[in-house]
């Protein structure tokens, strides 16, 4: 599957290329030659998104391996009742992180069905003689070729990258702030069984992402997770211009009226919006502001999320 991570780049860099080259007509309106270069790159993306698509249908679903390590996890046997909560509010994680980059904040019980039939997460089976759980997700890509599961997966395994509460704090807009409740529940039901656990996953490019949570770090998380206060959120409206654009759900904005710029997130949904957008371009925008606040330490973050731009 090393051709979906090709695929990935090639898209990257078509789309900067035309991002330069609009910087470069809106300079020169009149310049056919840029005009047909922008055209010719956005028909390669069209077919690349095509042959990416095509790739990750033949994936078909994503395998993630539950490693319980433990005291009554042992001589391949595990207790039935810890089973369901332990791999519910996993999967529960999952669902949620995926409807976040998916709809950003907008919920509901359509957007609830939606994500659930389209990602399927099942207990696949278990480790013969051993406690892995295999859990596994549709690869259901999207219209570009894009699997939302993956980048879920992707998100996850960045935010478990952290080292220390500093770091978490900084990683947990990855996965949705509100969200970390559901990351939160999966780490009680292995405190609560006095368990450790590797979670691994191959993803596209066959690189094997693995996180081993020892007893201090599943506490560091849920301590850190519990702490967390996220205020009611502010909604800002101004008059911007366009920074820079990503495919990886971030736009920065320069706000005119206070010499402000702003790192944004949107959801998958309005990415088609996003493509039409042009770096240097003035649009009108509505953003949310939410202030979370470590309790603890009484550090603070922002976290700002696109509602409107036009």
């Amino acid at each position: 599957m090393a051709t979906i991570s090709n695929l990935q780049e090639n898209i990257i860099y078509l789309q900067s290329q035309i991002e330069e080259l609009s910087s470069l007509l809106s300079s020169e309106p009149q310049n056919f030659a840029v005009k047909i270069q922008i055209e010719n790159y956005q028909s390669e993306i069209t077919n690349l998104q095509s042959y990416l698509y095509t790739e990750n249908l033949k994936r078909n679903k994503e395998i993630i391996a539950l490693r319980l390590i433990g005291n009554i996890a042992k001589n391949g046997t595990f207790p039935l009742g810890s089973v369901g909560g332990i791999t519910n509010s996993f999967s529960n994680a999952l669902y949620k992180t995926s409807q976040f980059l998916q709809f950003g904040k907008k919920g509901g019980k359509k957007i609830e069905a939606l994500m659930k039939n389209s990602l399927d997460i099942r207990l696949e089976g278990l480790g013969v003689g051993s406690t892995i759980f295999y859990v596994s997700a549709k690869t259901s890509p999207d219209i570009f070729g894009n699997s939302i599961v993956q980048n879920s997966l992707e998100n996850t395994f960045e935010l478990f990258s952290s080292n220390d509460e500093s770091e978490l704090m900084e990683n947990i807009e990855k996965v949705g702030t509100k969200n970390s409740k559901y990351f939160s529940a999966f780490l009680e039901e292995l405190i609560h069984d006095n368990l450790e656990v590797e979670i691994t996953w191959e993803s596209p490019n066959y690189e094997t992402k693995k996180w081993f949570g020892t007893s201090e770090k599943i506490s560091m998380f849920y301590n850190t997770f519990k702490s967390i206060e996220i205020l009611e959120p502010e909604t800002l409206s101004f008059e911007s211009e366009i920074i820079t654009l990503s495919l990886k759900n971030k736009i920065e904005v320069f706000d005119r009226s206070n010499n402000h710029t702003y790192t944004v997130k949107y959801p998958n949904s309005i990415m088609t919006l996003i493509k039409e957008l042009h770096v240097g371009e003035v649009c009108n925008i509505v953003i949310t502001k939410t202030t979370i606040i470590n309790t603890l330490s009484q550090k603070e973050k922002f976290e700002y999320n696109l509602v409107e731009i036009n």
